[in-house]
């Protein structure tokens, strides 16, 4: 067409996308800002921005903006995960830059101090980095410490702060502050206050024949308190019983009567609280009382007691001391005066008083769970074994017993060196150690009601001498050699000359005696001067 160039073609070339400036490299130090721009030659384009091939969207940390011909990406506070390849695209043009981020170098200024302080006190600790904007974290004992109403976590600037308002006994441990991958340590010892009385004893009626309750608070949960009654100590018991519950301590008198009426104290060592107790009749009574139970687990018990009144707050129910709640296993009921209570699955354990109580009055029975039969489903077979060796009888149970005993005849056996003991599951065994003859005879496994024997035979060895001595025949001041074999290897044998028992020495030399390794076979020699013998055999 030579230099006749048609004018659409022209404006085509003009409104081609092309990118007047690209991205570049930029490096920069970790929680700094940075940024990346595009340049196009044409306005109002939109364009995607993608890091290591991934799209970016716009968030606090990451803003993308576009100014007519201008695309920008800006990153606030770099982290080192941040690094990548940036990439912009748009209508098939493609620009990329790499950013590169240099981790800082963070160490501890001013570490942490110890602290021994008293429980209540408020308690600081203080951390200094060398970097402002460093995120950091406190824990105690490596478990990390949260903020709330008593804890405060303050960070300004490159100070780092861990604030107790009111210290107690359990925050004491190892504090640690962790800043990346640096860290400070620092102990936390807390002294306990002397005990108080927070909450005193009030003057309290008791009902005749009922139940008497003193309450008091102390100032802590571990607090040990102790109980008198004009002076002298009350111990728990039938008549007494001494209740620590959290921070509450309670005094329960059974069956109250006349003599009750008299001046309580409760005793917390470094504090104490009295009150007066007083005794008078009640008119509300138990209209049919509670029977006691007897089931075998796991078979459910039901309690049904029916007061002369209808009471107006929840009735209370106890097992062994414990207060029942309805749960799948504890369902309790009331309609009108008649208040029941069942126990859906019952087990051994539970066996003990029920106790019931509405208001002022109480009914008490007893529940008795039998425990169910066991039955021996593999008994122990009679045992034959050699001296000096083990032998183990077992034996099978259904169900799984809760406790196995064994006897050798009518003796308990304990577990020894002789004998060990072992449970696995419903299998219960006994293995006997270093047999001898008087490890025969007959043995129990016994576990509930059942119980399975076995009699154990031990095959005894008899000493014998294979090899007799020989006479000897020899000159004065000669060496005189005896030898004899016996038919297995024993532990200890003697020599004897005269009657006398020999001993090894110069003369006299046993060279069988401590190598029992050596089988049936013992040697003796005597040599010497007659000095050194009372008397000289004739040889």
């Amino acid at each position: 067409m030579g230099d006749n160039i048609p004018g659409g073609i022209v404006a085509a070339a003009k409104n081609r996308l092309q990118v007047v400036k690209g991205l570049e490299d930029v490096e920069v130090s970790e929680c700094e800002s940075c940024s990346f721009e595009v340049t196009l030659n044409l306005a109002y384009i939109e364009g995607v921005w993608t890091r290591d091939g991934v799209q970016l969207k716009s968030k606090p940390n990451c803003r993308i903006s576009t100014h007519g011909k201008k695309h920008s990406l800006i990153l606030n506070r770099a982290a080192l995960g941040d690094a990548g390849l940036f990439s912009f695209q748009a209508n098939g043009i493609q620009t990329s830059g790499r950013l590169s981020v240099r981790a800082r170098d963070i160490h501890i200024v001013k570490e942490l101090e110890d602290v021994d302080t008293t429980e209540r006190q408020p308690v600081n600790f203080l951390c200094e980095v060398n970097q402002v904007d460093v995120d950091g974290r406190w824990y105690r004992d490596d478990c990390r410490i949260r903020p709330g109403d008593n804890i405060k976590i303050r960070h300004q600037g490159k100070t780092h702060t861990l604030l107790f308002k009111s210290v107690r006994p359990e925050h004491a441990g190892e504090i640690r502050f962790t800043a990346q991958r640096v860290s400070s340590y620092a102990t936390l010892t807390v002294k306990e206050l002397p005990v108080q009385i927070v909450r005193p004893l009030r003057v309290k009626i008791a009902m005749y024949r009922h139940r008497g309750l003193l309450e008091c608070q102390v100032s802590r949960p571990n607090a040990q308190v102790r109980w008198y009654k004009n002076g002298k100590e009350l111990l728990p018991g039938k008549k007494y019983q001494l209740i620590s519950q959290d921070v509450y301590r309670q005094l329960t008198i059974d069956d109250v009567c006349s003599s009750d009426e008299d001046t309580y104290t409760c005793d917390a060592g470094d504090d104490e609280t009295s009150c007066q107790l007083l005794v008078e009749e009640q008119a509300i009574s138990i209209a049919r009382g509670m029977s006691s139970v007897e089931v075998m687990e796991p078979e459910p018990a039901l309690f049904q007691v029916e007061t002369s009144l209808k009471s107006g707050r929840p009735p209370r129910w106890t097992l062994n001391g414990e207060v029942l709640e309805p749960c799948a296993m504890v369902n309790i009921d009331r309609e009108g005066t008649l208040h029941s209570l069942c126990l859906t699955s019952t087990e051994s354990s539970m066996s003990g008083p029920v106790v019931f109580v509405a208001g002022k009055s109480r009914s008490t029975a007893q529940l008795t769970v039998k425990e169910r039969p066991l039955q021996v489903v593999r008994h122990m077979d009679d045992v034959e074994a050699k001296e000096n060796s083990s032998v183990t009888l077992s034996c099978q149970f259904a169900p799984s017993p809760r406790m196995v005993r064994w006897f050798k005849g009518r003796t308990a056996l304990k577990t020894s060196n002789k004998y060990s003991m072992k449970r696995e599951g419903k299998r219960a065994a006994l293995t006997i150690h270093g047999l001898t003859g008087m490890d025969g005879g007959q043995y129990r496994c016994m576990a509930g009601g059942s119980q399975s024997t076995a009699h154990v035979k031990v095959e005894v060895r008899t000493l014998k001498l294979v090899k007799h001595l020989e006479a000897v025949e020899i000159e004065e001041d000669g060496v005189a050699s005896f030898s004899c074999e016996l038919n297995y290897v024993v532990a200890n044998v003697e020599w004897l000359l005269n009657n006398v028992r020999l001993y090894s020495n110069a003369n006299q030399q046993d060279p069988a005696h401590g190598h029992n390794a050596q089988p049936h076979s013992q040697e003796a020699a005597a040599a010497g001067e007659q000095d050194h013998l009372q008397s000289r055999p004739s040889l």
